[in-house]
């Protein structure tokens, strides 16, 4: 959580820099390419990670060192494979997508080369096994990487007035550091426990038969999910264009504040989800998810009245009097994170049962409902569309995952 924390600060930090430096419609600009490309990531990345938890912990619990360096070895082909994907498919696209969101030849240049980063952006197993043996504190200090080199980046671009192309250099700069550094830090947390598999196949090892189809459904819920993260940031920017997706990404990045720590505590919290579970106790798993529930709403609602209160000084303080117009945004977007923390909770409880063909379509129903509000309600009420289209979603996701963990 402090690590969340400190990667808040930095980015809060960054984005005054970068708002005040290029305008709403510079950021929103440099928003909508980062945007892109992290989708074309998050699309072809499996969720591996939640692979090496739903499956590792029961290995590791039964001793099975074997089948684990299996497991750890299948998942990060597979990494590798989706990252090459990945890299094809931004390339193929961007001329197209550049063109819609109507970004500057300038930019277009950069943004073909952040297509090659793609790949640092999908390093899904260790982070999974770096989740599966508690070492948070390692996490912490990753997560500060990305926030605090686009910080520093951002001053060196401000020293040298690089403008627009600058800051996406550092964006790029920034995605290769943290994803090469999750690598390592998983590499060294395998090696100290003697875990580390081999480089090529040995004789009688061979894959489960459950974990692809287990990764299918959780990559397929994790794309219908980016109806939560991306899909509003990049439909503002194509009805409303790169102004209004400034104003979005401010208020987004000031609510972020607010989910960030509760969101490391639902990190914390799915590990030992599969771990209680692999002891086939239900009812103490439930517990534990409701616990973590309780705890992340608790300390997100006092900041959620803040933020409606003084959104008008929250985003001129940030981005400057030009920003001034995000105010209502930033109190929406605000109480939306109550909704968002429920359903990610109550998410990796449903998960850490196993029910990833169940969490997929529930993310499915949610991502349609989210579509048809973004796309009526952007035309009709602006950006303010954006967060009722999160909340909704939301409440549909909550409805669904109760009545599972419930369910006997």
């Amino acid at each position: 959580m402090s690590g969340k924390v400190v990667a808040a600060v930095l980015s809060l930090a960054y984005l005054v820099i970068a708002s005040r430096n290029l305008g709403p419609a510079g950021l929103g600009y440099l928003i909508l390419a980062h945007t892109y490309v992290l989708t074309v990531a998050n699309i072809t990345r499996f969720q591996s990670w939640q692979a090496i938890v739903r499956f590792g912990a029961p290995l590791i619990d039964q001793e099975q060192i074997g089948e684990f360096k299996t497991l750890v070895r299948y998942t990060t082909k597979l990494d590798l494979a989706s990252g090459v994907a990945a890299i094809v498919i931004a390339l193929m696209f961007a001329g197209l997508v550049g063109g819609l969101m109507k970004w500057p030849p300038e930019a277009m240049k950069l943004v073909y080369l952040y297509c090659l980063a793609t790949p640092f952006l999908i390093a899904a197993t260790p982070t999974g096994v770096l989740q599966l043996f508690d070492s948070f504190k390692k996490l912490g200090w990753q997560l500060t990487i990305l926030p605090g080199s686009r910080f520093i980046g951002a001053l060196l671009v401000i020293a040298f007035d690089a403008g627009l192309s600058g800051f996406i250099t550092v964006w790029i700069i920034s995605a290769v550091l943290h994803g090469a550094s999750l690598w390592v830090f998983g590499w060294f947390e395998l090696k100290k426990r003697s875990l580390l598999p081999p480089v090529k196949r040995q004789k009688g090892d061979k894959a489960s038969r459950i974990w692809l189809p287990f990764m299918i459904r959780t990559n397929l819920s994790s794309t219908i999910e980016l109806s939560q993260s991306n899909l509003p940031i990049l439909a503002v920017g194509a009805l409303l264009g790169g102004a209004a997706t400034g104003f979005l990404q401010i208020a987004t990045n000031l609510s972020n504040l607010i989910a960030h720590p509760t969101n490391m505590l639902n990190h914390a919290t799915y590990p030992e989800l599969s771990k209680v579970l692999a002891r086939k106790d239900h009812v103490e798993m439930r517990k534990v998810a409701f616990q973590s529930l309780k705890t992340g709403t608790a300390i997100a609602a006092p900041f959620v009245v803040i933020y409606m209160i003084f959104g008008k000084q929250l985003a001129v303080t940030v981005g400057g009097a030009e920003f001034a117009p995000a105010a209502t945004l930033v109190g929406l977007m605000a109480l939306a994170q109550l909704w968002r923390i429920s359903s990610v909770v109550l998410e990796s409880a449903v998960l850490a049962k196993g029910k990833a063909g169940f969490v997929l379509g529930s993310q499915a129903l949610s991502a349609i409902a989210q579509i048809v509000i973004l796309m009526v309600g952007i035309p009709l009420i602006g950006t303010a569309g954006a967060p009722a289209a999160l909340m909704v979603g939301s409440t549909i996701l909550i409805a669904r995952f109760l009545y599972q963990l419930y369910r006997k």
